[in-house]
């Protein structure tokens, strides 16, 4: 009896026994599953177009789209025809799979035209952009670009539409009929995916200064297009241009120069009374202009202006002081100013208009008319608008003749003096104007 109770106490403790480690591995079980076993992470499915051909606004098309999704890749070719559409999807097995679709020779040559056209567009804005600063026959511009082929091609191959014949190229888009680049070239955004690097190159003058160099190399890596990180360049180089419109060396500063003389000298001084000659001149460099700083200009000009001998004297004195002023004039560079006095020819009374006649005639009038009525200021008013158009030699006299007449009875006998010695050198045999002069001393 007791060995039998204690046989089934045992049991009891046996069966407990198994139970308790099935239990502990059940859940020893569980609890590595939840520590081994990790959720899924959606990775992000990244597209790519690889072939897009498209007619009749889209309702037909073709696009080639690889999908990569961690070290899955799709390959998926969508296909379009009116309201039926395909999607087919092919797996890429191989790490190394790459779709390649040879270039028609006409697909390559067309494509060659808009890469040409589309440098060609950027060399036509590089222009426009220097010369804002620059005269255009001083400077010209080189555009290089390199490109990356096989972009070209995938831009090629993703507007090339399906209803084209690729034999015929079409540059209809990329040139207007007198040559220029169109507006849907420049805007060709595509194109400048497949750029590699960018380089520029700009031919200078060797009359223009050192600081216009410099400032090209500021301005041009200051636009859009240019990316340094790229690989863009930029280089200056300096060469004797030739000279197409004058033997000038600066035809172009020449003629801003003319301008600026011209409308100085009108305000005093007849057109018919005055010429005026600039001409330019390339400084030559030596030791010290080499280790000089940049200047302003490396061309210096000389100034001839040829007067009248009718034209008073004390305007050779303020044209001295006015003439560097009103124009970009530096003596220490070299530019010199001459003033020669000159007996001018008559002109021809056929060479007079009938109101140039009229205007001087009703100036002599109202000369006298102020000399009577004691109106000596606008009598020297009238006297220097006479003196504007007067042509004769004998008419000048006359006017500067009443000049002195008025300055001295307003009893400026300093402005009366120079008048009357003026004329007399004018002419010598003069008696009234020398007994004016004498009774005045």
């Amino acid at each position: 009896m007791k060995l039998t109770g204690k046989f089934k106490s045992f049991r009891s403790f046996l069966a407990y026994f198994l139970v308790s480690l099935i239990l502990l591995n059940v859940l020893n079980g569980c609890k590595t599953t939840e520590e081994t076993v990790e959720p899924e992470v959606d990775l992000p499915v990244k597209k790519k177009v690889l072939f897009n051909q498209q007619t009749d606004g889209g309702k037909n098309s073709v696009t080639v789209i690889e999908e990569t999704q961690g070290n899955k890749r799709l390959l998926r070719v969508v296909l379009q025809r009116g309201e039926l559409q395909s999607n087919l999807i092919h797996p890429i097995d191989s790490p190394n799979f790459v779709i390649a679709v040879p270039l028609q020779d006409a697909t390559s040559k067309r494509l060659s035209l808009k890469t040409a056209a589309f440098e060609q567009s950027l060399k036509v804005n590089i222009d426009q952009l220097l010369s804002r600063y620059l005269s255009p026959e001083r400077f010209n511009v080189s555009v290089i670009i390199n490109w990356d082929k096989k972009l070209l091609q995938e831009v090629q191959l993703k507007n090339l539409p399906l209803n084209s014949d690729a034999a015929k190229s079409d540059t209809d888009d990329d040139l207007t009929d007198d040559g220029t680049i169109s507006e849907s070239t420049k805007r060709n955004h595509e194109l400048k995916e497949a750029l590699k690097t960018i380089q520029v190159s700009v031919l200078l003058d060797n009359t223009l200064p050192e600081t216009q160099e410099q400032f090209l190399r500021k301005l041009i890596p200051a636009q859009e297009f240019y990316f340094a990180e790229r690989g863009d360049t930029v280089s200056v180089e300096r060469t004797s241009f030739p000279k197409p419109f004058s033997d000038s060396i600066a035809p172009y500063e020449e003629q801003i120069v003319r301008r600026k003389l011209h409308e100085l000298l009108v305000k005093y001084i007849a057109k018919t009374d005055f010429v005026v000659n600039v001409k330019f001149s390339l400084i030559q460099s030596n030791e010290e202009t080499k280790n000089a700083p940049p200047a302003s200009s490396n061309i210096k000009m000389e100034i001839n202006l040829l007067l009248d001998d009718t034209v008073l004297p004390t305007v050779d004195t303020f044209l001295k002081e006015a003439v560097p002023l009103a124009i970009n004039f530096d003596a220490e560079r070299g530019d010199s100013l001459a003033i020669i006095r000159k007996s001018f020819p008559e002109r021809s009374d056929s060479s007079i208009s009938p109101e140039q006649r009229s205007a001087l005639k009703d100036y002599r009038v109202k000369i006298l008319e102020a000399f009577q009525t004691g109106d000596y200021v606008a009598g020297l008013e009238w006297a220097e608008k006479g003196l504007k158009v007067a042509v004769k030699r004998t008419d000048k006299i006359f006017i500067l003749k009443m000049k002195g007449s008025l300055h001295f009875l307003l009893e400026e006998k300093d402005e009366a003096l120079e008048m009357w010695q003026h004329v007399q050198r004018l002419d010598p045999k003069d008696e009234e104007v020398r007994q004016m002069l004498n009774n005045l001393e």
